[in-house]
């Protein structure tokens, strides 16, 4: 989130109703400070959010437009492109710094794993598009985490820098219009983001009722909540309500903004039709503020000398205080802070917020009113822009080279499944890395090559983006297709170096948290509509052979069971003539495997007993009839009943129950000694 720029004083160039729009405004920047110190109590505290980001949209855009439209019909217009470039020059130069100290903050105290997904964030919020992957990981079933990502918070900071870009060209075409046509300003701005704030407003309520997890952090649904400060710009002059109305209005203004948090579910429901709630509270207040007589309002309160100060370093409180939160949590492997602890972080949060903007926001200021030359933003934002990309960049190309090293010497380090069958593998040197490496623990999803074409050509949109088959699939003579969920998906890396072998193709029917048991709730309240295309499609082509994972582990006190509804899977495959490959279920676990392995002296210390997992016997043994098959890689996975999570030097899961894909592979040899010869 950007927090609005700090206004200059303006001299009043009308008068009466139009001195409260250019005027300085010490009691905005007091709410800009109410604002950001609900945003970090509620972060700290509560782990909620508060609504003082819509706070933050609304100002940002009211200070915008407000400085378009003085100087729209003047002998001094806005030029557009200088003004956007000024913007970003004076933004950039902190966020830089933070996302340069969260990079040195990661390398020093962060496990590996999380450095991937930090490397891919720096990069989006320097871009400001950091928005659009949060929004596609809330809805990514493969982008769970443990550790929360120190530069989430940059989300709505990109919301804010790609709005800038909109308003900057919609405020300069409004500007042609007036100079052009001799308009009012208010009357052409006004009825542009009229139109704007409509047409977000009715997308963002649709949007949150039908996906809100994205709607969320999507710029779309945001817009409205710009274009009502744009709108506040032009209202303001027609306002007219007498000292005592204007009072209680600020007043009740800065209750509702106070209480919003603890009333509403703000992460939950915005930002549709509720996100008005902090949008019409703000309004209100600024509006309290612009009269002649502030004294009842809350305007005096406002512009005190300690929310002053805080109002001053809004911006910086912002970027540095969710880093220092959430390095936190992850340093001392907690979930909340306490009381002590918010109390420390909110402290240590405003003095570095105070250097941050003494030692950056201030000298590029200074700088701004020193040298006017059109040059100085561009060396700004490109001197910033180099503090984060030259040392992200070194890092991620000698981590590069380091992972391709050690991959060269996989075949002789990490043998995985193999030693299991060959106890003379076992001979591993001391000094040979743990595969997969943690930096390159999100390319452990086994995923096929090509999207589904030909014969497996999907035609419906629920089936999208779910059907894959491996290059040789549309040539092949003999096809085996996996479907189910995610289980499903890590087992295919068994299979795919049978098929590679033999010539087989292989087709990926994969949904994550939607298996074939068809009485069995899904993850995704579309589970049971995909397993119908899903399976419809399969009956369709007709492979050779169906794989699916047939049971349930789990990590609790509950046993494993078959799957809920799996034989009416079955019988579907009967009928339609298609044998099932039916693999037991691999062991779940209450902790993070891979994370304990790679923090733990010795792997031991992190087995499990198979029996905390997996039933005695294979449940599935119940489903064995003509056409199905029983695959158990279990003594594999849990070699002499205790379920490790190194074999041969791989790690055996990616997470607290996936199977990694380098260890799947090392189990072909297993698997392909329990299929049945009639297969290829």
């Amino acid at each position: 989130m950007r927090l609005t720029l700090r206004p200059q004083t303006l001299p009043s160039i009308g008068g009466g109703a139009d001195e409260g729009r250019w005027a300085y405004r010490p009691d905005v920047d007091g709410l800009r400070a109410v604002a950001i110190l609900l945003v970090v109590t509620y972060h700290v505290w509560f782990g909620r959010v508060s609504g003082g980001v819509d706070v933050f949209l609304m100002l940002s855009a009211f200070f915008l437009t407000r400085g378009f439209v003085r100087r729209m019909a003047g002998p001094d217009p806005v030029r557009p492109l200088p003004h956007l470039l000024g913007i970003f020059r004076r933004l950039l130069p902190a966020a830089a710094v933070i996302l340069a100290g969260v990079l040195a903050l990661v390398w020093f105290t962060y496990p590996p794993t999380a450095w991937r997904a930090v490397w891919d964030q720096t990069w989006a919020s320097l871009a400001y598009v950091q928005n659009w992957v949060l929004a596609a990981d809330a809805v990514d079933y493969y982008a769970r985490t443990e550790i929360p990502s120190p530069l989430q918070h940059f989300w709505s900071m990109s919301v804010q820098g790609q709005a800038f870009v909109l308003w900057v060209v919609l405020l300069g075409l409004c500007q042609l219009v007036v100079r052009r046509r001799g308009l009012s300003p208010d009357r052409v701005v006004g009825a542009v983001f009229g139109a704007v704030f409509a047409l977000s407003f009715v997308y963002s309520v649709v949007r949150t009722a039908t996906a809100q997890e994205m709607a969320y952090f999507d710029t779309g649904a945001r817009l409205w909540e710009f274009a009502a400060g744009s709108l506040l710009v032009v209202a303001l002059p027609h306002v007219r309500v007498g000292a005592v109305a204007r009072a209680i209005l600020g007043w009740v203004g800065l209750a509702g903004l106070l209480v919003l948090g603890a009333v509403l579910d703000v992460r939950g429901g915005f930002p549709g039709f509720l996100a008005l709630w902090p949008v019409l509270c703000a309004a209100a207040i600024v509006v309290s503020g612009s009269g002649d007589d502030r004294g009842r309002g809350p305007a005096r309160l406002l512009s005190s000398r300690p929310l002053q100060a805080v109002g001053r370093d809004a911006y910086a409180l912002y970027l540095v205080h969710w880093p220092i939160l959430v390095t936190f949590l992850v340093v001392n492997e907690r979930v909340e802070v306490g009381l002590v602890g918010g109390a420390a972080i909110i402290a240590l949060s405003l003095l570095l917020a105070r250097a941050l903007t003494w030692a950056v926001d201030r000298p590029v200021r200074a700088w701004r009113r020193s040298d006017s030359s059109p040059w100085v933003p561009v060396a700004v934002v490109a001197v910033a822009a180099s503090v984060v990309a030259l040392p992200l960049g070194a890092w991620q190309v000698s981590t590069w080279a380091q992972e391709r090293a050690i991959e060269a010497q996989a075949v002789r380090d990490n043998p995985g499944a193999a030693v299991l069958r060959d106890p003379s593998l076992a001979e591993i040197p001391t000094d040979a890395e743990l595969l997969p490496l943690p930096t390159l623990l999100d390319d452990e999803w086994v995923q096929l090559e090509n999207p589904c074409a030909g014969r497996w050509s999907v035609d419906t949109d629920i089936l999208l983006g779910t059907c894959f088959e491996t290059a040789r699939t549309a040539r092949a003579g003999f096809t085996i297709a996996v479907i189910g969920d995610s289980h499903a998906q890590q087992i295919t890396g068994a299979l795919l170096p049978l098929a590679d072998e033999n010539g087989w193709g292989v087709v990926s029917l994969i949904k994550g948290g939607c298996s074939m048991g068809l009485a069995e709730p899904g993850m995704d309240e579309r589970c049971d509509a995909w397993r119908e295309e899903a399976i419809d499609l399969v009956e369709r082509v007709a492979p050779d052979a169906v794989m699916t994972v047939v049971t349930r582990s789990d990590a609790g006190e509950d046993d494993e069971v078959v799957r809920p509804g799996i034989e009416l899977f079955l019988d579907r495959m009967g009928d339609a003539g298609i044998p099932v490959l039916a693999v037991r279920d691999n062991p779940r676990f209450a902790f993070d495997m891979y994370g304990c392995v790679i923090d733990a002296e010795d792997p031991l210390d992190c087995a499990a007993p198979r029996a905390a997992s997996l039933a005695d016997e294979n449940p599935a043994r119940v489903l064995d009839r003509p056409g199905v098959d029983l695959l158990d890689l279990t003594p594999w996975i849990c070699p002499d009943d205790l379920c490790v999570g190194v074999i041969g030097n791989v790690s055996v899961y990616r997470d607290d129950n996936h199977l990694t894909r380098l260890y799947a592979r090392t189990l072909g040899p297993s698997l392909a000694e329990q299929l049945p010869s009639s297969l290829g």
